[in-house]
C-alpha cells in the first residue's frame, strides 16, 4: 500500500509541475517526406495546423500532446500536385478536412498514439526530443521545443490506395518542429 501511495504521489507530482502550452506557428513546422519513384525524395508541408501540450520541464515527461492539421493546407511546391493529394485519390480533403494527433503514452525518447488521416485512426509511435525549457527574452513566457520524427505507411491509412509503390512510396517520412508557449 505505501508503495502504490508513494508512486500515486509521484504521479500526482508531475501533474502539478506540468505547464501547458500552445504551438507557435510561426516556429513550427510539420512536414513529410515520400520517394518518388524510388529514387527522389519530394517533401511536403501543412501550413494550417494547432497543438497543445501539457509538459512537465524538469523531468521533460510529456503528460498531453495533440494536434491537428487542415489537409487543404497541403503544399509540395507543385499545384497540380497538391490538387491530387486533396482529392479522393489521397487525402479526400473534401471529405475528411482534417488530420489528428492525440498522445496516449510518453515514454523516454518516443510518444504513443492515435493518428488519423483520410478518416482512418491508427496507433502509431514517433521518437521524439524534448528541449529544456527558457524564458522568452521578449514575452517572458515560458518556452520550449518537440522535435518528433516517424514513419507511417499511406495505405493503412488508405492514402493513395490505387497508387503503386512504385510511383510513391507506401512509407512516409514525418518530421514536426514545435515551438511552444505557455497559455
Amino acid at each position: 500500500m505505501k508503495k502504490f501511495l508513494l508512486i500515486l504521489g509521484l504521479v500526482f507530482a508531475i501533474h502539478l509541475s506540468a505547464i501547458e502550452f500552445i504551438v507557435d506557428k510561426a516556429h513550427s513546422s510539420v512536414e513529410f517526406k515520400v520517394k518518388h519513384l524510388l529514387v527522389s525524395n519530394v517533401g511536403g508541408v501543412f501550413s494550417d495546423f494547432s497543438g497543445k501540450a501539457s509538459i512537465d520541464p524538469k523531468s521533460k515527461q510529456i503528460i498531453f500532446l495533440e494536434g491537428e492539421i487542415g489537409i487543404a493546407s497541403v503544399d509540395t511546391g507543385n499545384k497540380s500536385r497538391d490538387n491530387h493529394l486533396r482529392s479522393q485519390d489521397f487525402f479526400n480533403a473534401s471529405k475528411n478536412p482534417k488530420g489528428y494527433f492525440k498522445m496516449t503514452k510518453h515514454n523516454d525518447d518516443k510518444i504513443y498514439g492515435v493518428l488519423t488521416l483520410n478518416g482512418v485512426s491508427r496507433e502509431i509511435e514517433f521518437d521524439v526530443d524534448v528541449s529544456d525549457m527558457i524564458i522568452h527574452p521578449k514575452t517572458k513566457k515560458n518556452v520550449i521545443a518537440l522535435e518528433i520524427k516517424g514513419k507511417i505507411n499511406r495505405k493503412d491509412f488508405g492514402i493513395g490506395a490505387n497508387t503503386p509503390s512504385s510511383a510513391v512510396s507506401d512509407e512516409v517520412r514525418i518530421m514536426i518542429n514545435l515551438e511552444l508557449f505557455n497559455k
